[in-house]
């Protein structure tokens, strides 16, 4: 298991990352995800296991390994009414298990939606009004749960504003891509130093 930041450095990681469309990056091409930039710019192998769609809880069935474990999510949760509760609870169960696994994880904090997100695409009557609140919400908690638990993690709101993200307001454009790939690449980086 790896327990200092001396351990990084000159070592090449696997870190899987395991969220939603945000991380498998919807809308773009495989060599266009942050993670494959993020891969580029470290040297690391960040191996994307995004899944479109993806809640919580599905990410929390999925295998873990690898050295380290990026995990975001929990945008789909709020599309389907669940209360905030359950992807904090999902997304600490997962930091758990990794690091029972000798994997340690690092938790993204999610960038906001734009309050301009069109309901038209969503499957559904949904309320974008209270997706937007419990994401703010969510993201808010989940930095105080890091903290408290003394969880790693990279906080994407100030890195990632409207202009990054995409026509339907919720995924990532080629720039934002590429902003998140910086923040994640800065983020282990500063472990070498």
């Amino acid at each position: 298991m790896h327990t200092d930041s001396t351990t990084f450095r000159g070592t090449i990681m696997n870190i899987l990352c395991i969220g939603d469309s945000l991380t498998y990056g919807y809308g773009v091409g495989r060599s266009e995800t942050w993670c494959a930039l993020a891969s580029q710019l470290t040297g690391h192998e960040f191996i994307n296991k995004g899944v479109n769609g993806a809640t919580t809880g599905e990410m929390a069935e999925q295998q873990l390994y690898g050295d380290e474990v990026l995990v975001m999510g929990g945008l789909n949760n709020f599309f389907m009414g669940m209360p905030v509760s359950v992807p904090l609870a999902d997304i600490r169960s997962i930091c758990e298990r990794a690091v029972n696994l000798g994997i340690r994880p690092v938790v993204g904090i999610p960038m906001q939606i734009s309050p301009n997100v069109s309901e038209a695409w969503c499957e559904g009557p949904i309320d974008m009004d209270i997706v937007r609140s419990a994401y703010a919400e969510f993201a808010c908690a989940l930095l105080q749960q890091c903290l408290n638990d003394g969880t790693e993690y990279i906080d994407f709101r100030p890195v990632i504003g409207p202009e990054y993200l995409s026509f339907d307001g919720i995924h990532l454009n080629r720039c934002g891509h590429e902003h998140m790939a910086n923040a994640v690449a800065a983020h282990w980086n500063a472990r070498r130093k």
